[in-house]
Protein backbone atom coordinates (compact mmCIF):
# COMPACT_ATOMS: atom_id res chain seq x y z
CA UNK A 1 0.00 0.00 0.00
CA UNK A 2 1.40 3.38 -1.00
CA UNK A 3 1.80 6.32 1.36
CA UNK A 4 -0.99 8.16 -0.45
CA UNK A 5 -3.33 5.15 -0.09
CA UNK A 6 -2.60 5.04 3.63
CA UNK A 7 -3.56 8.71 3.96
CA UNK A 8 -7.04 8.01 2.60
CA UNK A 9 -7.91 4.95 4.68
CA UNK A 10 -11.32 5.60 6.17
CA UNK A 11 -12.10 8.58 3.93
CA UNK A 12 -15.70 8.29 2.68
CA UNK A 13 -15.00 10.34 -0.45
CA UNK A 14 -12.12 8.12 -1.53
CA UNK A 15 -14.17 5.05 -0.68
CA UNK A 16 -17.02 6.21 -2.95
CA UNK A 17 -14.61 7.25 -5.73
CA UNK A 18 -13.38 3.70 -6.21
CA UNK A 19 -16.82 2.80 -7.62
CA UNK A 20 -17.38 5.76 -9.97
CA UNK A 21 -14.02 7.29 -10.85
CA UNK A 22 -12.90 4.75 -13.45
CA UNK A 23 -13.37 5.60 -17.12
CA UNK A 24 -16.08 2.96 -17.63
CA UNK A 25 -17.50 2.44 -14.15
CA UNK A 26 -20.39 4.89 -14.23
CA UNK A 27 -21.35 3.75 -17.72
CA UNK A 28 -21.48 0.12 -16.62
CA UNK A 29 -23.58 0.91 -13.56
CA UNK A 30 -25.84 3.32 -15.48
CA UNK A 31 -26.63 0.68 -18.09
CA UNK A 32 -27.57 -1.85 -15.40
CA UNK A 33 -29.85 0.52 -13.49
CA UNK A 34 -33.11 -0.76 -14.99
CA UNK A 35 -32.24 -4.20 -16.25
CA UNK A 36 -29.94 -7.21 -16.12
CA UNK A 37 -27.60 -7.44 -19.08
CA UNK A 38 -25.23 -10.00 -20.52
CA UNK A 39 -21.54 -9.28 -21.09
CA UNK A 40 -22.02 -8.55 -24.81
CA UNK A 41 -25.01 -6.32 -24.15
CA UNK A 42 -23.05 -4.19 -21.70
CA UNK A 43 -20.13 -3.99 -24.12
CA UNK A 44 -22.37 -2.93 -27.02
CA UNK A 45 -23.70 0.00 -24.98
CA UNK A 46 -20.21 1.33 -24.27
CA UNK A 47 -18.32 1.73 -27.57
CA UNK A 48 -14.55 1.50 -27.13
CA UNK A 49 -14.69 -0.67 -24.00
CA UNK A 50 -12.47 -3.74 -24.39
CA UNK A 51 -13.40 -7.23 -23.21
CA UNK A 52 -10.46 -7.23 -20.81
CA UNK A 53 -11.38 -3.96 -19.09
CA UNK A 54 -15.08 -4.86 -18.93
CA UNK A 55 -14.24 -8.18 -17.27
CA UNK A 56 -11.90 -6.45 -14.79
CA UNK A 57 -14.57 -3.90 -13.87
CA UNK A 58 -17.29 -6.56 -13.54
CA UNK A 59 -15.02 -8.71 -11.37
CA UNK A 60 -14.25 -5.69 -9.17
CA UNK A 61 -17.95 -4.82 -8.80
CA UNK A 62 -18.83 -8.45 -8.02
CA UNK A 63 -16.09 -8.64 -5.39
CA UNK A 64 -17.37 -5.42 -3.79
CA UNK A 65 -20.99 -6.67 -3.93
CA UNK A 66 -22.10 -3.86 -6.27
CA UNK A 67 -23.07 -6.24 -9.09
CA UNK A 68 -24.41 -9.77 -8.98
CA UNK A 69 -23.51 -12.31 -11.68
CA UNK A 70 -26.32 -14.70 -12.52
CA UNK A 71 -25.04 -17.72 -14.44
CA UNK A 72 -27.55 -19.86 -16.32
CA UNK A 73 -27.04 -23.56 -15.69
CA UNK A 74 -28.79 -24.61 -18.87
CA UNK A 75 -26.55 -22.44 -21.08
CA UNK A 76 -22.86 -22.85 -20.46
CA UNK A 77 -21.02 -19.57 -20.47
CA UNK A 78 -24.19 -17.46 -20.43
CA UNK A 79 -24.48 -15.02 -17.55
CA UNK A 80 -26.27 -11.79 -16.80
CA UNK A 81 -25.18 -8.99 -14.54
CA UNK A 82 -27.49 -7.00 -12.29
CA UNK A 83 -27.10 -4.36 -9.61
CA UNK A 84 -27.34 -5.45 -6.00
CA UNK A 85 -29.13 -3.21 -3.50
CA UNK A 86 -25.73 -1.63 -2.75
CA UNK A 87 -25.23 -1.02 -6.49
CA UNK A 88 -28.71 0.46 -6.77
CA UNK A 89 -27.83 2.89 -3.99
CA UNK A 90 -25.14 4.39 -6.28
CA UNK A 91 -27.66 5.25 -9.02
CA UNK A 92 -28.98 8.49 -7.42
CA UNK A 93 -25.39 9.71 -7.10
CA UNK A 94 -24.63 8.85 -10.73
CA UNK A 95 -27.94 10.38 -11.81
CA UNK A 96 -26.99 13.65 -10.07
CA UNK A 97 -23.62 13.66 -11.84
CA UNK A 98 -25.30 12.98 -15.21
CA UNK A 99 -27.85 15.76 -14.65
CA UNK A 100 -25.18 18.23 -13.58
CA UNK A 101 -23.07 17.33 -16.59
CA UNK A 102 -26.05 17.70 -18.90
CA UNK A 103 -27.00 21.13 -17.52
CA UNK A 104 -23.51 22.57 -17.73
CA UNK A 105 -22.69 20.87 -21.01
CA UNK A 106 -25.36 23.04 -22.60
CA UNK A 107 -23.20 26.09 -21.89
CA UNK A 108 -20.11 24.66 -23.58
CA UNK A 109 -19.30 24.06 -27.20
CA UNK A 110 -20.26 20.52 -28.21
CA UNK A 111 -17.33 18.37 -29.22
CA UNK A 112 -17.53 15.15 -31.21
CA UNK A 113 -17.12 13.06 -28.05
CA UNK A 114 -19.82 14.94 -26.18
CA UNK A 115 -22.32 14.40 -28.98
CA UNK A 116 -22.08 10.61 -28.57
CA UNK A 117 -24.69 10.56 -25.78
CA UNK A 118 -27.60 8.48 -27.08
CA UNK A 119 -30.88 10.39 -27.50
CA UNK A 120 -32.81 8.02 -25.18
CA UNK A 121 -30.35 8.85 -22.39
CA UNK A 122 -30.78 12.60 -23.01
CA UNK A 123 -34.58 12.24 -23.05
CA UNK A 124 -34.48 10.26 -19.80
CA UNK A 125 -32.35 12.98 -18.15
CA UNK A 126 -34.64 15.75 -19.38
CA UNK A 127 -37.77 13.88 -18.22
CA UNK A 128 -36.24 13.25 -14.81
CA UNK A 129 -35.31 16.90 -14.43
CA UNK A 130 -38.81 18.01 -15.51
CA UNK A 131 -40.38 15.77 -12.85
CA UNK A 132 -38.29 17.50 -10.16
CA UNK A 133 -39.60 20.96 -11.12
Amino acid sequence: MSTVDRLYIGCPVQHARQFIAGKWQMGILWNLKNQSLGFGEIKSKLPGLSDKILMQELDFFIQKKIILRNAFEFQTGKAEYALTSIGESLIPLINSIVEWGYLYLQDEQMSKEMSMTPMPAIEEIENGMAEKE
